[in-house]
């Protein structure tokens, strides 16, 4: 039987890869103050990230590292589905990059959206993608989500996901617990209501609150915890995968 993996990185999972950068106080004030526009607001981020994602190097990241293993120890019924909740085409990069070493013109085996990152809130990758999610800001809330076709195959691959991995996320912005809230409204009825969540983060008081979210919205459920960072995570093989997923 197929076994598809759905993995979900947040911002912690930009962090481990050289991306910290967060929207400045002064500018989320000046927002909600009014002494900027929305459209401006987003043209602000969209410059600051892209500058920022120039300086992060390239083909030595933990997400190369992952796609590396997940080329190589793949289960030959296995796939992987990529969503981001962030803003960044971190991971996008670095799949287009693996591709181009590795396998040119070919979509990777590995990958069941062929060589596609979704992104649930936006990107700020240089292009024209009409069926691009909308910009979401962290203080939207689920109601401002409007349905293209990026952001319907993203909710659509969650809601249908067996397996989940969530890298770095906490859950805690107006827009995080707006698509669990998304999740929650169809658990009866679709197989994310039973699935396996596997949470990776390295703040213990932050995995203990992911995983208690998860448990609220997704009652029959299942969980694992991983207290450590993505990059110690994926060095050490991600054990929490093998053999579902992964041969060991």
């Amino acid at each position: 039987m197929p076994q598809d993996c759905t993995w979900v990185f947040g911002r912690g999972a930009s962090i481990a890869n050289g991306l910290p950068w967060v929207v400045p106080q002064e500018w989320k004030d000046d927002l909600l103050a009014g002494r900027v526009a929305r459209d401006t607001h987003v043209q602000m981020i969209t410059e600051a990230l892209r500058e920022e994602i120039v300086l992060v190097p390239r083909e030595v990241t933990p997400y190369r590292h992952m796609l590396d293993i997940m080329a190589t120890k793949t289960v030959d019924v296995g796939h992987h589905r990529l969503l981001t909740t962030n803003w960044d085409h971190l991971l996008q990069r670095d799949v287009l990059d693996w591709v181009e070493a590795n396998r040119p013109g070919y979509a990777p085996r590995f990958l069941s959206t062929h060589s596609t990152v979704y992104h649930l809130n936006g990107s700020v990758e240089p292009g024209d993608f009409q069926n691009r999610s909308p910009f979401m800001l962290e203080t939207d809330s689920a109601s401002v989500r409007k349905a293209t076709f990026e952001a319907n195959q993203a909710l659509n691959i969650l809601l249908w996901s067996t397996l989940v991995v969530i890298v770095g996320m906490s859950f805690e912005c107006d827009m995080d617990r707006g698509l669990l809230a998304t999740l929650r409204a169809h658990e009866d009825n679709v197989p994310i209501g039973n699935a396996l969540f596997v949470i990776v983060e390295p703040n213990k008081e932050t995995l203990e609150s992911t995983y208690a979210k998860l448990a609220y919205c997704f009652p029959r459920a299942g969980g694992i915890r991983v207290n450590q960072g993505l990059a110690e995570w994926i060095d050490s093989g991600m054990p929490e995968l093998v053999p579902r997923l992964f041969t060991a």
